[in-house]
């Protein structure tokens, strides 16, 4: 498989990147790490006419500690972050969530920007050119309907939608961290919550405005304990059929005070449970909390079927991994 043709630009700081992308930002993608990018590109999937690399500019990968938490920078690579000696001992979940991420390779060449970044999968989409061509393109392809969820005809004209999901490991675990992020675009910088970059949308999964760049990630102290827990078919190289990221603050006596629950593998983007977050304030956990907030969380969430696991599996599957990590939590 060949790429297809493409302008290469290679700025040497983030004014020349956002530059570059600001000119023709709907034609433009960003490489970091490239290992989710390249291969769409070989699919024919994404045909950008301009890839902006940003591997060139320095001081883009750091991680450092201090009285408001940790700074990482979007280029820090998913194998740094995972062995890094400050997130084992004060976020050993995210450093789970890293080294749960595909396989060695990618781990070594992917950065937590490019994770964080990545975009929707469905068995439709993320398929070759030659397996696509049986069809009519699909609406996140460029088409006219959702191959997973087709509009149903009625009055008016029915606006379709993309159902892809979004299949990160990274943002659930930071999201439950409460992360926030940096953002620098030609209109300037801003920062706000990590929960906020995803539009919930499959075809366009992030928020970020015309031209803006992932800057710096910031993870403020971690309070209570946390877990990342993944389901897939395969120990590596794989994405989750559904992932679920956990942290719970108890108070006296094993009250929950408070519960964040993230799952990856079933919207359009991460989804925070939060039903099911409101059943476990307040509780302690016991074999019967566990299983009816476990019962909630499988009714909560909504997932389709873009791949090749049912959305009934999925529902169960997430309700056993929350049960799971709440009795991890329990012993």
């Amino acid at each position: 498989m060949r790429l297809p043709k493409f302008v290469y630009v290679e700025p040497k700081t983030l004014r020349e990147a956002i530059q570059a992308l600001s000119m023709d930002p709907k034609g433009s993608v960003l490489l970091a790490g490239g290992t989710d990018l390249l291969v769409n590109m070989k699919h024919h999937v994404i045909q950008p006419k301009q890839v902006i690399n940003l591997k060139a500019i320095s001081k883009l990968a750091y991680i450092t500690d201090g009285k408001e938490g940790v700074k990482i920078g979007p280029l820090t690579t998913l194998h740094d972050l995972a062995l890094s000696p400050v997130i084992r001992e004060k976020y050993p979940s995210l450093s789970q969530a890293a080294e749960d991420v595909g396989a060695y390779a990618h781990q070594v060449m992917g950065t937590l920007a490019g994770n964080l970044c990545q975009g929707n999968r469905c068995r439709y989409y993320n398929q070759s050119i030659v397996w696509r061509s049986a069809r009519p393109l699909c609406y996140k392809a460029g088409g006219k309907v959702c191959y997973v969820v087709p509009a149903r005809p009625g009055k008016g004209r029915v606006q379709p939608k993309c159902y892809s999901t979004y299949c990160g490991d990274m943002a659930p675990m930071l999201i439950a961290l409460d992360s926030q992020i940096r953002v620098i675009g030609p209109q300037g910088e801003r920062t706000l919550p990590l929960k906020r970059l995803y539009a919930q949308d499959g075809k366009k999964p992030l928020s970020l405005k015309n031209g803006e760049i992932l800057k710096e990630i910031r993870v403020p102290p971690s309070a209570g304990k946390t877990l990342y827990l993944k389901w897939r078919l395969r120990g590596a190289i794989e994405f989750p059929i559904v992932s679920l990221a956990l942290r719970i603050d108890q108070g006296e006596k094993g009250i929950i005070r408070k519960a964040k629950i993230v799952l990856s593998g079933v919207g359009s983007g991460p989804v925070e449970a939060l039903e099911t977050e409101k059943m476990l304030r307040g509780a302690t956990l016991t074999e019967e909390s566990i299983e009816n907030v476990s019962t909630q969380v499988s009714k909560e969430i909504s997932p389709v079927r873009t791949s090749i696991a049912s959305p009934a599996y999925k529902r169960k599957m997430a309700g056993v991994l929350l049960a799971e990590a709440l009795n991890g939590m329990r012993a």
